[in-house]
């Protein structure tokens, strides 16, 4: 009976170290409440804004825009773009036409800074639209960029990360047209991997 006694008194000691570790532990409570269902209307938003771009020659979004939150950085949003259609190889087309590949890196070097441009008007809307991310965090827009094994990728990027401080971007006055780009650079950090 004393045996059990003492293992009973050790367990609740033991419970009560880990309950107080935990206790002591930093808790989350520092993080602000994000409302997640807004950060997948705005992965919707990014898709359809960078896809309608231009209908005739779009580009296009693979697989889909996801929105992290990341406490005491911001809200990060991770793109995947193909800056221009192409075709693939496959079994039923086995070689690229003369002068496709060399066509088809022209059209993506001008596609360039149209989606810097066009990540650029985003971040002052994602910070309006997401008022519950603090001031001091920032909007970042990551876009990899994709392309065929065949494609000449002289000069092309393969990441453009695009971000800016939430509160300046929130201080801004914009109209969420191509002009918004101009006034966002400035306070916005561009990356190209």
């Amino acid at each position: 009976m004393m045996a059990l006694g003492l293992r009973g008194f050790f367990r609740a000691l033991a419970s009560l170290a880990l309950l107080s570790g935990l206790l002591l532990a930093e808790t989350p409570a520092e993080s602000p409440r994000l409302d997640f269902s807004a950060v997948r209307r705005s992965e919707r938003a990014i898709d359809g804004r960078i896809e309608r771009y231009n209908t005739e020659s779009p580009m296009e979004v693979i697989g889909a825009t996801r929105g992290v939150y990341l406490a005491g950085t911001g809200l990060l949003f991770s793109i995947e773009v193909s800056l221009s259609p192409a075709v693939g190889i496959s079994p039923f087309f086995t070689r690229m036409p003369p002068g496709e590949v060399e066509k088809i890196h022209a059209a993506k070097l001008g596609r360039v800074p149209v989606l810097r441009q066009l990540l650029l008007t985003l971040l002052p809307e994602m910070a309006k639209a997401h008022a519950d991310v603090p001031a001091s965090e920032e909007i970042v827009m990551g876009a990899t960029l994709f392309y065929f094994p065949y494609e000449n990728l002289k000069g092309l990027p393969a990441q453009m990360v695009v971000r800016a401080n939430v509160g300046a971007l929130r201080k801004l006055q914009t109209t969420g047209d191509a002009n918004d780009a101009a006034r966002v650079a400035p306070i916005a950090k561009i990356t190209l991997y």
